[in-house]
């Protein structure tokens, strides 16, 4: 499940991308996974491990993703991310990517709807996408990423939003662009 986040940061926003210019500015994005009974215990374990880590601890981890330019959390279930997207970011017409590996895209365009069909590396992964476009201040999504684990295919779907909430980005600082151009 770590690398459903980056595939919709590298996924999702590079195809609206391309269909429009972001505004630069602070952005959120809510991606609610559909999971299992067992992994759903997982995220709420780790979730209650966050809160319970010392003071220090947690501000040491929070300070680590700062730098990365995330601001992340993870209440009722799903992982919500602030960043800030710079004017060169949005005047290039790509979001800022955090995957690993090599992925390739196909991505349609048909009014507001974009559809992706992706194709990673380093974990292997493909999938589908499908973003609704509301303006240039946001847009939906809903996620479906097949992978291998111990040899069997499993499948995991995730919804959500994109929303932008003003060109100050105050303290959150951008997120460095990782992937490969």
């Amino acid at each position: 499940m770590k690398f459903v986040p980056a595939l919709l940061l590298a996924g999702l926003l590079a195809g609206a991308a391309h269909a429009q210019t972001l505004k630069p500015g602070l952005w959120e994005f809510k991606q609610t996974p559909q999971l299992d009974p067992a992994r759903k215990a997982q995220m709420e374990q780790a979730q209650k491990a966050m809160e319970n880590m010392p003071v220090e601890q947690r501000q040491m981890m929070e300070k680590m993703m700062a730098q990365r330019g995330m601001n992340v959390s993870m209440s009722g279930g799903a992982m919500t991310l602030k960043t800030c997207i710079t004017k060169e970011q949005a005047e290039r017409n790509m979001a800022p990517m955090t995957h690993h590996g090599n992925c390739s895209q196909d991505v349609k365009r048909s009014g507001n709807t974009i559809q992706t069909h992706f194709v990673c590396t380093d974990p292997a992964s493909e999938g589908d996408a499908i973003v609704t476009l509301r303006g240039n201040e946001g847009f939906t999504n809903d996620v479906t990423v097949r992978h291998q684990r111990q040899g069997k295919t499993e499948t995991s779907k995730v919804s959500g939003e994109g929303r932008w909430l003003g060109s100050d980005c105050g303290t959150v600082q951008p997120m460095k662009d990782q992937a490969k151009p």
